[in-house]
């Protein structure tokens, strides 16, 4: 090798987590995307969440609902929790 290092592609991947009282998975993808990377270089990846993307299917309802509550989210590079350094959370308040 002569110390050149080669560009390199990663796609990053959104999860999100519903508050407990949803009883859905722990993790759902909810949005991914590639970038590719020139050696020492970072960018931002930005992933718009929208409302559909905050529902789930409730069967007593028959309809989509929003739960209130705190809801975590993980981004990395795979479903794995360990693959997903970057954690956070945010509060749904019923208004």
């Amino acid at each position: 090798m002569n110390g050149r290092r080669a560009a390199g592609s990663e796609v990053a991947q959104l999860y999100l987590g519903d508050p407990a009282a949803a009883g859905e998975p722990p993790r759902q993808l909810k949005g991914f995307g590639r970038v590719t990377l020139n050696p020492g270089r970072s960018t931002t990846v930005t992933f718009n969440l929208t409302r559909r993307d905050l529902s789930y299917w409730s069967t007593s309802a028959n309809n989509w609902v929003v739960p209130e509550g705190r809801f975590q989210v993980y981004v990395g590079d795979s479903s794995a929790l360990a693959n997903l350094p970057l954690q956070g959370s945010f509060m749904r308040i019923a208004r």
